[in-house]
C-alpha cells in the first residue's frame, strides 16, 4: 500500500527529475554545512565574491528547487507544477550562463558542467514530453 504512495509515474523523465531533486538536497546541505567549499569552486573566477551569506541564499534557492522537482516527479500531470519546475530549470541555466558569459565568475567547463547539463537536459526533455504528461 505504501509503495503506491511513492511510485513515480511511468517514463524516464519523472525519475530524472526525482534524481535532480535528490542532488539538489545534497547541494543545499553542502551550501549550509560548508558554505565556502563547493560554491567557491563553482564561482572560481571570482571566489572572493562567495561569502557564507551568498552560499546560504544559494542554499535557499536550491532547497526550493528541490521541493519543486520532488513534487513534479510525483505529479507530472499537474500542469502548474510541471510548468513551474520547467521554469526553475530555465532560471537556473540562465543564471549559470550569465555568470559564465556576462559576469565571468564561472570557468566553463568546470564544476558547473554537471549542473548545466542537468538543467539543459531537463528543459529539452520537459519540452519534448510535455504532451505525454499534461493532457
Amino acid at each position: 500500500m505504501l509503495a503506491g504512495l511513492f511510485a513515480l509515474p511511468d517514463g524516464g523523465l519523472p525519475k530524472f527529475i526525482w534524481l535532480s531533486a535528490a542532488f539538489s538536497v545534497f547541494n543545499t546541505i553542502q551550501c549550509i554545512v560548508a558554505p565556502l567549499g563547493m560554491t567557491r569552486k563553482i564561482y572560481s573566477q571570482q571566489p572572493q565574491q562567495v561569502t557564507p551569506l551568498t552560499s546560504h541564499v544559494f542554499a535557499a534557492w536550491t532547497a526550493l528547487s528541490a521541493v519543486l522537482r520532488y513534487q513534479c516527479s510525483f505529479n507530472m500531470s499537474n500542469a502548474l507544477v510541471y510548468d513551474i519546475t520547467f521554469w526553475s530549470y530555465v532560471i537556473a541555466s540562465t543564471h549559470f550562463v550569465s555568470e559564465i558569459v556576462v559576469y565571468k565568475t564561472i570557468k566553463f567547463p568546470g564544476p558547473v558542467i554537471s549542473t548545466f547539463c542537468v538543467a539543459i537536459t531537463s528543459i529539452l526533455w520537459m519540452i519534448k514530453d510535455r504532451d505525454v504528461y499534461i493532457h
